[in-house]
């Protein structure tokens, strides 16, 4: 029988690990395979928003036998994505492999979640995985306990975008409602916007 996970803070030497488990985790998922459909391009996207966005600014959580990840960004910080010259090299990378569709399915998809986005202070998730090997474990679970528990604390709700909707009943066990859903292109994927009121 599995104990139950340990959830710790992840520091800067924990850059690779963190790369790993998330290129591993979103390998199959319906919106990041729609927007990046190579998937050997997913650990160069997640080193530039870790190390760039989220290990300095953001609130980023690791299981303690590095199986599953999650990034936040607190209220008081803006997601403002890496340097320009970084994210060109990843619009380069990704030209050359997939062509120009990437890119116009990039600018839908920012277009239609910034729309959604809640104006009032919050939480935001953006990325919560598991690696595929590990899912089902109650892994997930722990790491929202664990993010939930500090928006709790400070009286912050919380926000989301689900884009697999097998992973809805999770989130909803942990508080958060649909607020709305929309296809990201008339052959792409369903999002779903979820909140979460402090309790």
């Amino acid at each position: 029988m599995d104990t139950a996970p340990t959830i710790r803070d992840a520091v800067e030497s924990d850059l690779d690990i963190l790369v790993d488990t998330l290129s591993d985790s979103f390998a199959e998922d319906p919106m990041f395979n729609w927007l990046f459909p190579t998937t050997q391009l997913y650990p160069f996207f997640f080193r530039m928003l870790v190390k760039e966005v989220y290990l300095p600014r953001g609130i980023v959580h690791l299981d303690d036998k590095d199986r599953a990840a999650a990034l936040w960004l607190p209220p008081e910080e803006r997601l403002k994505i890496a340097p320009r010259l970084r994210l060109l090299r990843f619009g380069l990378k990704l030209m050359r492999v997939n062509g120009l569709r990437p890119v116009w399915r990039v600018s839908r998809q920012s277009s239609i979640f910034a729309r959604h986005h809640p104006k009032e202070p919050h939480y935001y998730l953006q990325f919560i995985g598991c690696r595929r090997s590990e899912q089902g474990r109650g892994i997930g679970a722990a790491l929202l306990k664990q993010g939930t528990r500090i928006c709790d604390e400070r009286g912050m709700p919380a926000y989301l975008e689900c884009s697999n909707p097998r992973n809805i009943p999770l989130y909803e066990r942990h508080g958060f409602r649909i607020t709305g859903q929309q296809a990201v292109g008339s052959n792409g994927p369903m999002a779903w916007f979820m909140w979460r009121d402090a309790r």
